[in-house]
C-alpha cells in the first residue's frame, strides 16, 4: 500500500518512510471489488419480460489492517489523517485542550483525500517483492472510520490496526508476472559468482567450474546430480568438490 497524503506532524519525517511502513506492516488488503447498480426495462422483446441494464458504478469501502510498533506510528499517523477531515488537531503534550462546547468544522475534500496505490506483491529472484501481478489506484481515497484497537495484558501477540476507507473510483495495472521468476539458460553464472565479491581471484574452484557443477537444466540429467557413499562412509556428490579421505589401513587382527 502507498498513499500520496503526508501530514508532516505525525509519526513519519518524509513521505518515503511513511509508505516504507505502510508496505511492510500491512498484514491483510482487501483488493476492492466490481459492482453495478442496475435498472430495469420492460417490453424489450416479446414473451422475454423484464430486461435489467447497468447504469452506474458502484465502488464500496475498502478494509487494511496494519501491524503496530511499540511506538504506535501508524495509528499515530492515521489518527491525523482523521482529525484533518474534521479539523480536530491532534494535541501534544503540554497544550491546551479545546472547549467542550466547540463546533465541528469540515474541511474541503482536497485537504484529506488522496490518491491511494494498493499492490498484490511476489517474491522474486532480485526482490522480495519484485514481481507484482496487479495494482489498484484509488482515487480520492480517506479514512472514513478507524476500528478499536484492542490492547490486553498476557501472551505476546502483535497489536493490529483495521482502518476503513471509501474513495472516488479507481483504476488497475495489470502485469505478467509469469517470465519474472524463471530464470534463462545461463542465468545462474550471473546469479550465483564463483569469484565472489571484492575478491582478486577465485578462490576454491577455478573459474568456469560452476557451470559443471550447478547445472541448470534440473536434476537427475547429468552425474553431476549423484550422491555416492565414499570410502569412510559418508556421503558425496559425484564427482566430488572435494575429493574424501582415505581410509587408514585396519590393524591386524592377533590370531
Amino acid at each position: 500500500m502507498e498513499v500520496d497524503y503526508f501530514d508532516s506532524n505525525g509519526a513519519y519525517a518524509e513521505r518515503a518512510q511513511l509508505n516504507e511502513a505502510l508496505m511492510f506492516m500491512c498484514d491483510e488488503a482487501q483488493l476492492p471489488n466490481v459492482n453495478s447498480a442496475t435498472g430495469t426495462q420492460n417490453g424489450v422483446l416479446t414473451g422475454i419480460g423484464s430486461v435489467d441494464y447497468p447504469h452506474t458504478r458502484i465502488f464500496t469501502e475498502v478494509q487494511l489492517s496494519f501491524m503496530l510498533d511499540a511506538n504506535l506510528s501508524l495509528l499515530k499517523f492515521f489518527n491525523n489523517w482523521y482529525s484533518r477531515i474534521f479539523i480536530d488537531p491532534i494535541k501534544n503534550p503540554g497544550d491546551k485542550l479545546s472547549p467542550s462546547n466547540r463546533p465541528t468544522r469540515l474541511s474541503y475534500r482536497s485537504g484529506y483525500a488522496t490518491t491511494m496505490r494498493i499492490t498484490k506483491t511476489e517474491p522474486g529472484p532480485e526482490d522480495g517483492a519484485q514481481r507484482k501481478p496487479i495494482t489498484y489506484v484509488l482515487e480520492n481515497a480517506w479514512p472514513y472510520s478507524i476500528d478499536a484497537v484492542p490492547l490486553q495484558f498476557g501472551a505476546s501477540q502483535i497489536t493490529r490496526l483495521t482502518v476503513n476507507f471509501k474513495y472516488e473510483r479507481h483504476q488497475i495495472y495489470q502485469r505478467d508476472i509469469r517470465n519474472v521468476a524463471n530464470m534463462t539458460k545461463g542465468e545462474i553464472k550471473t546469479v550465483l559468482r564463483d569469484d565472489g565479491v571484492g575478491q582478486d581471484e577465485p578462490k576454491g574452484m577455478k573459474k568456469g567450474e560452476i557451470n559443471t557443477y550447478l547445472l541448470d537444466d534440473g536434476p537427475g540429467k547429468g552425474e553431476q546430480n549423484l550422491v555416492k557413499t565414499g570410502p569412510d562412509g559418508n556421503l558425496y556428490t559425484w564427482p566430488p568438490l572435494t575429493p574424501p579421505p582415505p581410509v587408514p589401513p585396519s590393524a591386524p587382527t592377533a590370531n
